[in-house]
């Protein structure tokens, strides 16, 4: 491939490689019969750009490769390859003073150098050259077709973005409502945000206000505001109208532009899933949730009811229980010893059982009185008769 361009296109081509970094990290070139296309992805594959630039576009066009007297097919003359962005940005850094100071721009793909070469022809007879390595790759491809939108509205790239300049520079989508007669813009609140402590910020555009205005759908669609302001730089600094297409939510967006036949430029934006509705199933769900809600209110007025009826109860035994005698009851006083001592009950078993047992007769008492008496008698009575000393005092007179 080798093309040539003047000063002007020189320019247009920066504003178009400034836009496609915006979005993506790699430059795809792909040259072709009918003029240069270069398209970019972005890392998650949400948004596609492709800029197309025609053969009335360039002083110079041939999109065969120099050095190809050997090639027998035509596709083999023909180089598909990609490139680092920051590499070609280097090329292109001041796009102000590209036309001031270039007057031609020659830009070839050798077929036997894996080489992407810019020459740049200034004023003053200076010359500068670019050699950059690129990597051969397949064709990047975008399935859409711009008759099957049902909804397409075109305005001045300007006019769009007036109405984004009320969002803030860290808003990360936007979403667009489609009415018969208007379309409102709002910022985009994830559900798992809290609304209070978020800015909402919203815009209606009227009717009016587009060139071309044609809603088939009224529909809602939420897309990233990074790749739109990415389109509306470059179309807002060439003064051009920007036509939008719509179809759905969970459909892409389309955004394309055109120059009179002299380069074109489509950008399509993915947009997010519409949640799903609810089915029978997950109705009847919800039913046996709120029945269950209900049972569960019963029960707990249930338990309401028997408690109330067991704190009754117990002030009825309380009540009959009370006039029976002054001193607590046993049961009561083992539980007031069992939290201080560590085994109380075999003494208190013990004196259970002398309480409880029948009272002895009388002639058991005189019987019982009589033994201990005869056991005791001996010992208690000093005046029965002289005792033997074995062991005289030691303090005594003799010693």
């Amino acid at each position: 491939m080798k093309c040539l361009l003047d000063g002007a296109s020189v320019k247009v081509l920066a504003r178009a490689i400034h836009s496609l970094a915006k979005i993506g990290d790699e430059l795809h070139i792909e040259p072709t019969e009918n003029g240069l296309t270069l398209k970019t992805v972005n890392a998650s594959k949400s948004a596609y750009s492709a800029f197309s630039f025609h053969i009335p576009f360039f002083l110079d066009f041939s999109h065969i490769s120099e050095n190809t007297v050997e090639a027998n097919n035509e596709d083999e003359t023909v180089i598909k390859c990609k490139l680092p962005m920051k590499s070609i940005l280097s090329v292109f850094r001041s796009i102000g003073s590209l036309d001031k100071s270039v007057e031609t721009c020659n830009i070839s793909l050798p077929l036997l150098e894996a080489l992407l070469i810019i020459e740049f022809k200034c004023k003053h007879g200076i010359v500068k050259k670019f050699n950059l390595r690129y990597f051969e790759c397949e064709s990047v491809e975008a399935e859409f077709s711009k008759e099957g939108y049902g909804s397409k509205f075109s305005c001045s790239s300007r006019f769009y973005s007036e109405a984004l300049l009320s969002f803030h520079s860290s808003t990360p989508e936007v979403t667009w409502s489609l009415a018969m007669d208007q379309v409102h813009l709002s910022n985009h609140i994830d559900d798992e945000l809290d609304p209070s402590k978020c800015v909402r910020t919203e815009v209606t555009l009227a009717k009016d206000e587009f060139i071309d205005f044609n809603v088939a759908l009224c529909t809602q669609v939420t897309f990233c505001l990074k790749e739109l302001r990415a389109i509306l730089g470059f179309a807002e600094a060439l003064g051009l109208d920007l036509d939008c297409r719509m179809e759905g939510a969970g459909q892409p967006v389309l955004f394309s532009l055109n120059k009179e036949n002299l380069y074109s430029a489509d950008f399509l934006l993915a947009t997010l899933t519409p949640a799903i509705e609810p089915t029978p199933s997950s109705s009847i769900t919800k039913n046996d949730i709120s029945q269950r809600g209900n049972t569960s209110t019963n029960r707990s007025s249930v338990s309401v009811l028997r408690k109330e009826s067991r704190s009754i109860s117990r002030s009825n035994m309380q009540t009959s229980f009370m006039p029976t005698s002054d001193t607590p009851e046993p049961t009561a006083r083992l539980n007031s010893l069992s939290l201080i001592e560590p085994h109380p009950l075999p003494a208190m078993e013990a004196e259970l059982e002398v309480e409880f047992n029948p009272p002895p007769s009388k002639r058991a008492r005189a019987r019982a009185r009589y033994i201990f008496q005869r056991c005791l008698k001996a010992s208690q009575d000093g005046t029965t008769g002289p005792t033997e000393v074995y062991a005289p005092p030691s303090d005594s007179e003799e010693d």
